[in-house]
């Protein structure tokens, strides 16, 4: 069922074995409709890009590898190493194409500079920034990967949850303390 389009057909059988047959047809169109939207358009809120911003900073080049571990902890054991190949080039080429350059990543790129500064307050805004983009600028594709993946994942539990409830039989009785 490509939804999303062929483009993400790695991203869909991982949203398939993420929710495992836990999901009405219906609720599973209307989730990959959802992450349909946020891929054509992801937005963040500012708490988010703070954290992120600060992890980038804290953990500089291991970014990266913390990124691919988020990557690798979200993949189901019956994927092989290729299909983690194909959506992790996947993540990052879609990334590359329809995220990067849209503006996200100058929120991100502006939150290391605020961040590069409030530790550093002896620099001059011009260097901070060029310290910020300099050591961290190219890592703004991992946290943008991030932040798209965690969307992905956060829609997948939601959606499993809301199926869960619709399918309680009886009545949810309090008790009184």
């Amino acid at each position: 069922m490509a939804i999303l389009g062929k483009k993400f057909t790695e991203l869909e059988k991982l949203i398939e074995h993420q929710i495992n047959a836990q999901l009405k047809e219906a609720d599973y169109k209307k989730l990959l409709g959802k992450i349909k939207r946020y891929l054509n358009d992801p937005g963040v809120e500012e708490y988010k890009l703070d954290v992120l911003a600060s992890k980038i900073i804290n953990l500089g080049a291991d970014y990266e590898a913390y990124v691919s571990a988020l990557i690798f902890k979200t993949m189901p054991d019956n994927f092989s190493r290729k299909e983690l190949v194909d959506l992790q080039e996947e993540l990052y080429t879609y990334i590359e194409k329809d995220v990067y350059g849209k503006g996200l990543d100058n929120v991100i790129a502006s939150k290391l500079e605020q961040h590069t500064i409030t530790q550093n307050p002896q620099l001059s805004e011009s260097l901070a920034r060029k310290k910020a983009l300099g050591n961290w600028g190219w890592l703004i594709p991992h946290a943008l990967t991030q932040i798209v993946l965690e969307f992905i994942l956060r829609q997948i539990s939601e959606a499993v949850l809301e199926a869960k409830k619709g399918n309680r039989k009886g009545k949810i009785r309090l008790k009184k303390m």
